[in-house]
């Protein structure tokens, strides 16, 4: 495993055990590699693997099959625990504890020295927007409440990969809008993030890498730019360009007008379209954008799930 891979697994296979009946495969052979520094988001419907596959990364429990290695190093090794930041997709606080002195249990499991502990602790509240809430018991707690003390604790350790099942659940529109602006924090100072979420316009937002899983397969992983292909391109007319728009809105499959008053034209992939198109932009005195037009990742992800279970 290379120096630029933070996650690595190998046919990574987990089958549950039955009384008497069959055993069933959460993961089927499951290959997959997170580069260092990515924010990587892992896909999938219920009951696809996700999590299972985050609870053998994190040694919660074993695989049937397959190798698993996270920072270098196999997945049971000891020695990588205080490099990983960990939100479970349920997790469970004592609610007689404050959010300080639970924190605080959690710095002197991750043995950060009692002066710099205090500090830290109140820095992570304020990052998650709980400092206000510091001494309050954990048992008063709303759901989303609870999901940024499970965020404060996962970043406490300034971890070098933060492994998050669904940290996104429970969080209000603006609790999720400083979660992101909380993920990209932590990559812009060096930090790979590897996250399952079923909010894929959040995670088309904030994601580089992705993977797709369906009843424990990997169905496709890579970049995301590289996975939505381009599936047309569009144009933006500066307003009062009228004998523009009058040329090209009758070829746009979908338009729409900006506050300036600009128009959108969004036009298919179309060769002798595109051809057309930038006919009439060459000779235009306006300087007009022309760019690719990217498929929605919700999009490709049903169509992408769809595909497979006709098989």
């Amino acid at each position: 495993m290379g120096a630029e891979i933070v996650i690595q697994t190998e046919n990574l296979t987990k089958v549950y055990k039955r009384l008497f009946k069959a055993g069933k495969k959460a993961l089927d052979n499951l290959t997959i590699s997170v580069p260092k520094g990515a924010v990587y988001g892992f896909l999938g419907p219920n009951g696809a693997g996700k999590t299972t596959t985050i609870k053998i990364l994190m040694d919660l429990i074993k695989s049937t099959g397959g190798t698993a290695y996270v920072l270098g190093k196999p997945s049971y090794d000891v020695e990588i625990k205080e490099r990983i930041g960990f939100l479970p997709d349920s997790p469970a606080f004592s609610p007689q504890l404050t959010a300080y002195e639970f924190l605080n249990i959690c710095g002197k499991l991750l043995k950060i020295p009692s002066a710099e502990r205090g500090p830290r602790i109140e820095m992570v509240l304020e990052t998650v927007k709980m400092a206000p809430h510091m001494r309050e018991k954990i048992g008063s707690f709303s759901r989303g409440m609870l999901q940024r003390i499970g965020v404060a604790q996962a970043i406490l350790n300034q971890p070098d990969l933060l492994i998050l099942d669904e940290p996104l659940l429970g969080l209000d529109p603006y609790g999720r809008q400083e979660f992101k602006q909380i993920i990209l924090t932590q990559q812009a100072r060096g930090a790979s993030v590897f996250f399952s979420s079923h909010i894929l316009s959040d995670v088309e937002e904030i994601c580089d890498h992705v993977a797709i899983l369906n009843k424990g397969k990997l169905l496709c992983a890579g970049r995301l730019n590289k996975l939505l292909g381009a599936s047309g391109f569009t144009a933006i007319i500066p307003p009062n360009n009228d004998e523009v728009l009058k040329e090209l809105i009758t070829m746009a499959a979908k338009t729409s007008r900006k506050e300036d008053g600009a128009w959108i034209l969004t036009f298919p992939a179309d060769d002798e379209i595109r051809g057309k198109v930038d006919a009439v932009v060459s000779k235009s005195s306006d300087k007009i954008n022309v760019t690719a037009a990217y498929e929605k990742l919700e999009d490709f992800f049903f169509r992408t799930l769809k595909e497979d279970n006709k098989q």
